[in-house]
């Protein structure tokens, strides 16, 4: 049994422990918990080792033939473990406000009703290679993600722009969320015609902006964790970067007249502009103002584009 008292001194106090044979403390811990977790290491040793509470300390003792060889086993296994448990990324929840979200939606329906009842709508809005290039018409690029070829072509955007656009705004803020989305929607449709100079190429839908803000929502937190200088749970970006493009696999393809390359475009810039974004601190330096000009900012966009084109 117990012989005798040691004062034992360590980095962190001068501790008095119960002795058998003169136990040697190896380690002094800030919990219970940890304690014993550092002393699974003496167990997978093959030795015994005790606890013991001082003052707001918990000491961990061994016999002291052992105590060097277990102090180092111990010393391995915390740096093996030295990023567990894993760090979750903390992504922001900047808005959850669906307005905007819904007054798009309704403006969608409102042009496609207005395309329907005014003839030529369609064609001085619809994105053409030969209309960008040649004839400068670059109000097209923009124009072009309000128009739809029929109600189906609609009711899968709205579906789309309802929930990815949403998420987007959950991350940036609905200001910066749109902004990017108008942004990328539009270079998408601006290299898209590129691509094609030289063919007839025509193309119109909001899916060029609901792939922007599905490549949006995969690309943040990959930025994020790109960003953050402690390890984290490979999940926090794994299953949103692989999910994203699971569902960009599964919706952006298809047969003729779907434009796959103006999905595929949006889903690439809309991840590369999310990792750029989220790796600097620009989402989390805006305020309720900045989001809401960087709104009327992407919203004036498409008005002024549609008032060039129909003046």
């Amino acid at each position: 049994m117990v012989s005798k008292l040691r004062s034992v001194g360590t980095a962190n106090s001068q501790i008095d422990i119960a002795e058998e044979g003169d136990f040697v403390v190896i380690g002094t811990y800030k919990s219970v918990r940890l304690a014993h977790e550092a002393g699974l290491a003496v167990l997978a040793a093959g030795h015994h080792y005790w606890v013991y509470q001082v003052e707001d300390l918990y000491a961990l003792a061994v016999l002291p033939k052992h105590a060097d060889t277990l102090r180092r086993e111990v010393d391995i296994a915390q740096f093996k473990n030295r990023f567990w448990p894993p760090v979750s990324i903390d992504l922001p929840n900047q808005s959850t406000r669906k307005t905007p979200t819904v007054i798009f939606a309704i403006s969608l329906l409102g042009m496609f009703t207005a395309q329907n009842a005014i003839p030529g709508l369609k064609d001085v809005g619809m994105n053409s290679s030969e209309g960008v290039f040649q004839n400068g018409e670059w109000l097209r690029i923009v124009t072009a993600i309000t128009l739809h070829a029929d109600l189906a072509h609609l009711a899968g955007n709205l579906l789309g722009i309802a929930f990815f656009t949403y998420l987007c705004c959950r991350y940036m803020g609905n200001g910066l969320a749109w902004f990017l989305i108008v942004l990328v929607a539009s270079f998408s449709n601006l290299t898209n015609a590129y691509i094609r100079l030289g063919e007839p190429f025509f193309s119109l839908g909001a899916s060029t902006a609901v792939f922007a803000a599905l490549g949006l929502l995969a690309g943040f937190p990959v930025g994020t964790f790109l960003k953050t200088r402690d390890p984290m749970q490979n999940r926090d970006w794994l299953i949103p970067f692989f999910g994203g493009c699971i569902l960009f696999a599964w919706m952006g393809g298809g047969e003729f007249p779907t434009d796959v390359v103006g999905h595929v475009l949006s889903f690439v810039f809309g991840t590369v502009v999310a990792i750029g974004i989220a790796g600097t601190s620009i989402p989390s330096k805006l305020n309720a103002l900045h989001q809401k000009a960087l709104l009327l900012t992407a919203w004036g966009l498409i008005a002024f584009s549609w008032w060039l084109a129909l003046r």
